[in-house]
C-alpha cells in the first residue's frame, strides 16, 4: 500500500496554503514546492496521480479440471499460455483396455440368435397348443395332454422374454461403456489460458486435477483500501487503474467488497471487474488513482 508521504501531511495542514485536488493543484504549489527544494518531476507518480492505493490483477477465476476417470494420461494436446475455448480437448487418457471392452459389448448387443430360437420355439409350441386346444374341445385329446403343453407355451414365452431383457441389458452396457470411453477425452469446460500445472503424458489421472486454466475476461482487480477510505472510495461515481508504469488510465467497475477488514494492515479488499483489456496480463502491477478528499 503507497502511504502518505510527509509531503502530503504537509499539504494536508495548509503548509503549502492550498487544499484544491492534486489534479491542477500542482501548479499551484509549484512556488511551495520550490522553497522547500523539491521540483515537480521530484514528486511520485502516485502522488501526482492523487494519492493512490495499491492494487494487484489477478484471473477472475481459476477452473481446476479434473478426470471423472482413473487412468493414465496418453497424450496432452495444449501447452502452458495456450489460449482454449469451451469444449477444448485439452487431453486424452489411454482407453485401450475400453475400446476392446466395447468391442465386446457392441457385440452382444446385436446377438439376437438366442432371441430368434426362442421365439421360433415358441410359436411352434403356440401352433401345437392350438391343435390340443381343438383336441380337446372333440374329446380327441386327454386333458392332461392339453395341460401338459400349454404349460410347455407359458416356459417358452418366459425364454423370449428373458432373451429380450438380456438383449436390453447387452444394448445398456454398450451405452455404459461408450460413455466411460466419452470421459477419457478430457475437455476443457471454459474459456480462458491453460495455466503452468499440467500434467504430463504417462501420469496418474486421478486424484490430482490435471489442468488449470485461468479466466481472464474480464479479470478481478483488489485494491487494498485502509478502512478508513472506504466510504470515499465507494462514494466515487467511477474508478479506474494505472498499469505498471503506462500513464493511461484503464476504467474498471466496482464487483463487491471483502465481508471483513485485514486486522493486521488495517485494510479491505475492494474488487473490480477489468473488462475489455487483452494486453492486461493477470499478475500486473497497478494502483489505484485516489482523490485528496478520501
Amino acid at each position: 500500500m503507497v502511504t502518505a508521504s510527509p509531503l502530503r501531511r504537509h499539504a494536508r495542514s495548509g503548509g503549502f496554503g492550498c487544499r484544491a485536488r492534486v489534479q491542477g493543484a500542482l501548479g499551484h504549489c509549484a512556488i511551495a514546492l520550490a522553497g522547500l527544494g523539491i521540483g515537480l518531476a521530484a514528486v511520485p507518480a502516485v502522488a501526482q496521480q492523487g494519492f493512490g492505493l495499491n492494487c494487484t490483477i489477478r484471473p477472475l477465476r481459476v477452473v481446476e479440471v479434473s478426470s471423472v476417470t482413473a487412468g493414465i494420461i496418453a497424450e496432452v494436446m495444449v501447452e502452458p499460455g495456450q489460449p482454449v475455448e469451451p469444449g477444448a480437448l485439452l487431453m486424452r487418457l489411454d482407453d485401450r483396455a475400453l475400446r476392446a471392452e466395447l468391442a465386446v459389448a457392441e457385440a452382444r448387443a446385436t446377438m439376437t440368435s438366442g432371441l430368434l430360437a426362442s421365439q421360433t420355439r415358441r410359436d411352434g409350441l403356440q401352433r401345437r397348443l392350438d391343435r390340443l386346444t381343438r383336441g380337446l374341445e372333440r374329446r380327441a385329446v386327454s386333458a392332461a395332454d392339453h395341460e401338459a403343453a400349454a404349460l410347455e407355451f407359458a416356459m417358452a414365452e418366459v425364454d423370449v422374454q428373458r432373451e429380450q431383457e438380456a438383449l436390453t441389458l447387452a444394448r445398456v452396457e454398450r451405452d455404459r461403456v461408450a460413455a466411460m470411453l466419452a470421459t477419457t477425452r478430457i475437455e476443457s469446460p471454459v474459456a480462458g489460458i491453460i495455466g503452468e500445472n499440467l500434467a504430463n503424458p504417462g501420469e496418474a489421472s486421478l486424484p490430482d486435477p490435471v489442468a488449470q486454466i485461468s479466466v481472464n475476461q474480464p479479470l478481478r482487480v483488489e485494491a487494498f483500501v485502509p478502512v478508513a477510505r472506504v466510504d470515499g472510495l465507494l462514494d466515487q461515481p467511477t474508478h479506474r487503474i494505472l498499469v505498471g508504469d503506462d500513464p493511461r488510465p484503464v476504467p474498471v467497475t466496482l464487483d463487491y467488497v471483502a465481508p471483513q477488514a485485514d486486522v493486521a494492515s488495517n485494510t479491505i479488499s475492494v474488487f473490480f471487474r477489468l473488462d475489455g483489456a487483452p494486453d492486461v496480463r493477470p499478475g500486473s502491477r497497478c494502483t489505484m488513482p485516489g482523490e485528496m478528499s478520501w
